[in-house]
């Protein structure tokens, strides 16, 4: 099969199903982005539109793990007619971890901010755009899974997915001497450069995620 041929069916009901549930956490982990980005790059965020936020935050991790529990189940019940099983499972594993780590973002950025410790415009700008970044990546790797439901081809998604990636890590490499070099308390510094590590680590963990799909493309009956 050539590359730019990568396209395929999803045939199976149950397949088809648990797709559909994978796309609606991929909605809710949009969402926790679109929230962190609104968080990082407002420099004047009050308390109550943090914890406004920080709640919507919450309530899209719980159905997120409301969605976990119930895709382990339905592959657990349909797994005789479920191609790719295991492959499905790290699927599933991986969308959890990055949601995981964006709670992980949202739960520093709050503790800068309740401390009142100030973030650099510089600084600031870096990791909206790492943010954007992993948001956008996301966003392919939906497309991509829509487009095995409707039969379309999906190598283009994949190739974003990729060169999306690559400019994650060069970007997430940028913030790391921006904030080395910057002018800013030691306690600060870590938090910032850990926020920044974790950004970088969903866009990996969706790349990967991306591996496993691939593998269902090719081995599709």
């Amino acid at each position: 099969m050539e590359r730019e041929e990568l396209s395929g069916v999803v045939k199976s009901i149950a397949d088809r199903k648990l797709v559909e549930k994978y796309l609606e956490e991929l909605r809710l982990l949009n969402e926790i982005m679109k929230s962190i980005y609104s968080v990082i790059t407002r420099d004047d965020i009050d308390r109550d539109t943090l914890e406004q936020y920080i709640k919507s935050i919450n309530t899209a991790k719980e159905e997120i793990e409301l969605l976990k529990k119930d895709v382990l189940e339905y592959i657990s019940k349909t797994s005789p007619t479920l191609y790719h099983r295991e492959d499905w499972l790290r699927i599933a594993t991986k969308i959890y971890n990055a949601t995981d780590k964006a709670g992980g973002v949202i739960y520093r950025l709050e503790y800068i901010l309740n401390k009142e410790w100030q973030i650099p415009t510089f600084i600031r700008q870096r990791l909206a755009n790492l943010t954007d970044n992993v948001i956008k990546i996301i966003n392919e790797f939906a497309n991509a899974m829509r487009n095995m439901i409707l039969g379309e081809k999906v190598y283009e998604k994949f190739k974003a997915i990729d060169m999306l990636e690559k400019e994650a890590d060069q970007e997430y490499r940028s913030i790391i001497f921006t904030v080395l070099e910057s002018n800013i308390a030691t306690s600060s510094m870590f938090l910032l450069l850990n926020i920044a590590e974790m950004l970088e680590d969903i866009s990996d963990i969706i790349a990967m995620a991306r591996d496993d799909m691939h593998i269902i493309l090719l081995n599709m009956p």
